[in-house]
């Protein structure tokens, strides 16, 4: 029992700090498509860089939850709607301080290691079936 609730807790880490990391990059990235293409065509007004934005918006948004549910099930963990619910309102309010811009690198690493440690938490709860 508390190597399989150990087990579960080092899989959410992982999981959860892979996620994480993937998706600031894809963000990170998009955001920079986003401003290259503004400042490429300054003219265009509104319109320059807004599919790039729009692409890293939805990646902030559907990246974690998706990799959080199948990196889990990658390792063969089941019963992850915790982990994937919570997690994915947990990057959501921690989106909402990186997005802000001004935060240092430290910063940003330092709140994606507590996201890992968090998702760990999740992890290690798994529903119960009710008994007859």
């Amino acid at each position: 029992m508390l190597s399989s609730r150990l087990g579960r807790w080092a899989k959410g880490i992982v999981v959860s700090a892979a996620a994480a990391h993937a998706t600031y990059w894809v963000w990170e990235s998009a955001k920079r498509w986003e401003s290259e293409a503004q400042r490429a065509n300054p003219d265009a007004g509104i319109g320059a860089g807004f599919i790039e934005g729009a692409l890293a918006t939805l990646a902030w948004l559907t990246l974690v939850p998706l990799l959080l549910w199948v990196g889990m099930r990658l390792l063969r963990e089941r019963d992850n709607q915790l982990l994937v619910s919570m997690g994915s309102a947990t990057w959501i309010i921690l989106g909402l301080q990186l997005t802000r811009g001004g935060i240092s690198r430290t910063e940003t690493e330092l709140f994606l290691l507590a996201f890992a440690l968090l998702g760990g938490l999740l992890a290690r709860f798994r529903p119960t079936a009710p008994a007859d």
